[in-house]
């Protein structure tokens, strides 16, 4: 890095990346907390012999500044004081005859964090706006995590049996597109061991266990809340720009996930769907379906997958948000990116915090490959009309914000707690097979019912053409998803599926 001059830092004022301290003979006490905050966060200058009168600084001098470097280095040196190395360059201006000294403290990498001093990881600080701060147990936690070789999604789960702790449906739906999207691996493998070949089962005291990474994306109910103890998702639909205080009043709609990654998925998939204006285009030539997904959906879903791939599921306070203002959609992710900002729209991989969940994700075509995501979402949105989106990475309190801007998503006119009117073009489009399936299904339905209803006779295809893609879009559910194999099995329409048969009803 350039040496600055001493007009520039002196005119940079004290905030996050500066510290001023007057050190006339002696070094203050409080300097190595700043080098603990400047390392654990993103790292900054500390200036020697400046003293501030209101908002103004003033250089004052060091008097002995030989021995107040020596006593600065000497201390960070003998690893006694900081838990960690920390990188300092050190660097003297001299202006009218007085001297200053200055230290560019660079931010630790990952594994180096949290740096804490006297070897009390309570005295662990971090830099918020001109202040040096004690982090918090949960913050030090945050930074333990994130510094462990072994990734949180790779480590075994062990809570819940095996037998009972992964959702088939979801499981049934990840390989249904696997084997659609990676030819040549056998469909006929039992799901347990197609898990351990791609590493989601792993051996332990001669048994399978799931890992995390397992049991986030397929869980069942009772795994995924034994697992993460708080909601995987909350998405607000919300009626006033994100500039606006918070109004209780004015909600549209609101969806709290608290199943497994994939369930997730499908439920946000479906409030978007239904939401979100679509306009035909065309007719896909190998589908022969119409191609009508909303303008954006690219972007929506890359900026969805980052959420469900890339938070830190280790962090028990605090959950994803995604909020749909009539101005933009916000998407905030409990989870820093451990790429430097400067580096975000580099192509290439990149270090990630759940690398088993990000392959599983990557393997059936949800998301972009590493390192090309935010990329293209910059493209594609810009390309719509768009302001660029807008990307904060919070290494402060842990935490990635991405704001989609004007994507005119919601019906502004829309009643506080209902459901808004859609308009039979924005009616989300569903094949015809699932259009008759929602037509014939009354109440609470056994499968042999519906394929009578529906005068079919090929289970196979009744559950690939029928059932399964109303249960992906969420348009209907079974009354035991724990149990889908159960004698005692029945299926019923969602609220979403009983909104649009009303719709198509009336269209």
């Amino acid at each position: 890095m350039t040496k600055p001059s001493l007009e520039d830092l002196l005119h940079s004022g004290e905030w996050t990346g500066a510290e001023f301290k007057a050190s006339k003979s002696a070094l203050p006490k409080s300097v190595f907390e700043t080098v603990s905050a400047f390392a654990n966060t993103r790292g900054g200058w500390i200036v020697l012999g400046v003293t501030q009168d209101d908002e103004r600084f003033e250089v004052s001098g060091v008097d002995e500044p030989d021995k107040v470097q020596n006593d600065f280095l000497s201390v960070l040196h003998a690893g006694q004081k900081i838990s960690h190395d920390v990188d300092v360059s050190e660097h003297r201006y001299e202006h009218d005859g007085k001297v200053v000294l200055a230290f560019q403290v660079a931010e630790n990498p990952r594994p180096r964090k949290p740096v804490y001093l006297d070897g009390d990881i309570r005295r662990t600080f971090l830099r918020k706006g001109g202040g040096d701060y004690r982090a918090q147990q949960h913050e030090i936690e945050r930074m333990l995590r994130d510094a462990s070789a072994d990734r949180w999604d790779g480590e075994p789960f062990t809570r819940v049996d095996l037998d009972e702790v992964f959702h088939s449906a979801s499981l049934k739906w990840y390989r249904d597109r696997f084997h659609a999207t990676n030819p040549g691996f056998d469909v006929e493998q039992p799901h347990h061991e197609f898990l351990y070949e791609w590493g989601y089962l792993v051996k332990e005291g001669g048994k399978l266990l799931p890992t995390r990474g397992a049991v986030a994306l397929f869980g069942s109910l009772r795994g995924v809340r034994n697992l993460i103890p708080k909601p995987v998702l909350d998405v607000r639909f919300l009626g006033y720009a994100s500039t606006e205080d918070f109004d209780e009043t004015r909600w549209i709609d609101r969806l709290v996930s608290e199943v497994n990654v994939i369930e997730t998925w499908q439920q946000l998939l479906a409030k978007y769907l239904f939401f979100m204006p679509k306009t035909f285009r065309d007719i896909d030539p190998a589908t022969l379906e119409r191609r009508d997904a909303p303008a954006g959906f690219r972007v929506f879903r890359e900026a969805a997958m980052n959420l469900l791939i890339h938070q830190d599921y280790g962090d028990h306070s605090r959950k994803a948000v995604i909020e749909f203002f009539t101005d933009g959609i916000k998407f905030w992710n409990p989870g820093d990116s451990f790429a430097d900002e400067k580096h975000l729209l580099d192509p290439g991989e990149k270090d990630v915090r759940n690398p088993a969940i990000a392959m599983a994700i990557r393997r059936i075509g949800m998301c972009e490959q590493a390192g090309t995501g935010l990329r293209m979402m910059q493209r594609e949105w810009q390309a719509l009309g768009h302001a660029p989106p807008i990307n904060t990475n919070d290494r402060v309190h842990k935490a990635f914000a991405t704001f989609l801007p004007e994507p005119r998503a919601l019906v502004e006119t829309a009643t506080p707690h209902e459901t808004p009117h859609v308009a039979p073009h924005e009616t989300p489009h569903v094949t015809a097979e699932v259009a008759r399936l929602l037509g014939a299904l009354e109440g609470e339905m056994r499968r042999e019912e519906l394929m009578a209803a529906l005068g079919l006779s090929d289970r196979k295809h009744f559950q690939s053409r029928y059932q399964q893609p109303a249960i992906a879009a969420g348009l209907i559910e079974m009354t035991l998803p724990e149990k889908p194999k159960s004698r005692l099995q029945r299926y019923r329409l969602t609220e979403a599926g009983k909104t649009l048969r009303n719709q198509r009803g009336r269209t």
